[in-house]
């Protein structure tokens, strides 16, 4: 599950327009599709998002979770391109 946290002050909120804003929105929406998929829920994988490019890192299960990972994360409205650093072990 994702909550909401709150930014120290000085930092961009969620409800700017700024490029930090939209980055840090991208990135939940990504986490909140992979916690929705049963391949990806228990999968420990870093979601980084810079200048509207996902950046997943981590290690996988098997390759059709990173193929998932992927898709959903291609599949969120925004995402200009997804950089995948995520390995199979």
């Amino acid at each position: 599950m994702t909550y909401p946290w709150s930014f120290p002050e000085g930092q961009p909120s969620l409800f700017d327009d700024g490029p930090a804003a939209i980055d840090t929105r991208l990135a939940c929406r990504v986490v909140e599709q992979m916690q929705r998929d049963p391949l990806l829920r228990r999968e420990r994988i870093c979601v980084e998002v810079q200048n509207r490019v996902v950046i997943m890192e981590g290690r996988v299960g098997s390759v059709d979770v990173l193929a998932v990972a992927r898709l959903l994360a291609w599949a969120v409205p925004g995402v200009h391109d997804v950089n995948v650093r995520l390995y199979v072990v």
